[in-house]
């Protein structure tokens, strides 16, 4: 059965946090990036003869198919991608250049997704940490990301967002499609051993029952983003997408007060059993600093929560 998925306009920050944020619910914006240049600026050909030389490798791994086999790479400019990009179809989709930090590969580009939208407010991930290996992860985790891929790609693999992120989408260009699931659906998801937010179910249009007898079960959510759309998918709804255009989205992962709670569990379920107990006190501390300092600059949150 597919679940449906709230679409709202003028969807301001406090109804935001109420019935979405903390209420981990995904909503899709309509006209959340109206004041974005990319929106009439960035399309295929945009960034071919714009960016025609760039070099760069496509792993295995990072290519459009969901029955994807690891190893090798292969090197394109920018020219040579986008021409696959404007030829990909159903049967042989082009490579998916995706979770390219968009800062430092077009720096030029950054004015062209302002002003950010209030909803990535206030996002922890960015900020400095003393554990250095934290800082390390959980900033990069913070990078808004580019994705460009062909008519028929898709991302390889159903998951949720690491360190159990929420997770925001923008369509800058074309339409694709999401496929959600909720967390009360993980039983039906069949995680990878040691990867607790990767599924082993690599078709959710054809699986193998025979495999994955459970995900019959699995209740679905299931709508396209278009052009200018924002789409927030909340911490540990497991997703995947398919692309029915050419496309160009944006993302961006947040970790806050609404979603600390989770982050801290999945990261010490990462953690040897002798530095689970270090690791849960550190990140208590550094969450419940954060979070005091928010409620004193008047973070618009509700009280009950």
């Amino acid at each position: 059965m597919n679940q449906q998925v709230d679409r709202r306009a003028n969807l301001s920050y406090q109804d935001f946090a109420a019935q979405y944020l903390y209420k981990n619910r995904p909503v899709v914006v309509t006209g959340a990036l109206s004041r974005w240049s990319a929106l009439s600026r960035w399309t295929p050909e945009f960034f071919r003869d714009n960016f025609g030389t760039m070099k760069f490798t496509i792993d295995v791994r990072e290519k459009a198919e969901t029955d994807y086999k690891a190893g090798g790479s292969t090197e394109y400019t920018m020219a040579q991608f986008i021409e696959q990009v404007l030829a990909s179809t159903d049967e042989k989709p082009a490579p998916y250049f995706r979770n390219k930090i968009l800062y430092q590969l077009f720096p030029s580009l950054a004015a062209d997704i302002e002003p950010l939208p209030p909803y990535f407010f206030p996002n922890w991930l960015p900020e400095p940490y003393l554990l250095g290996n934290v800082r390390k992860v959980f900033n990069r985790g913070g990078q808004i990301e580019l994705y460009i891929g062909g008519k028929g790609g898709a991302f390889p693999v159903l998951h949720y967002d690491g360190l159990a992120s929420h997770a925001f989408l923008m369509q800058v260009y074309g339409r694709k499609q999401f496929i959600l699931y909720a967390p009360d659906q993980e039983p039906f998801m069949y995680p990878i051993p040691g990867q607790p937010n990767v599924s082993q179910i690599r078709h959710v249009e054809r699986p193998d029952l025979s495999q994955f007898p459970l995900f019959v079960r699995a209740q679905q959510t299931s709508f396209v983003l278009e052009p200018g759309e924002l789409l927030f998918i909340p911490s540990r709804w497991w997703h995947t997408t398919k692309m029915l255009t050419p496309c160009i989205s944006v993302s961006a992962n947040v970790v806050n007060r609404s979603n600390w709670g989770a982050l801290t569990e999945f990261v010490c379920s990462k953690r040897t059993p002798l530095m689970r107990i270090p690791s849960r006190v550190y990140l208590n501390m550094a969450g419940s600093w954060r979070s005091l300092r928010d409620w004193r600059l008047g973070s618009p949150v509700p009280s009950s929560t």
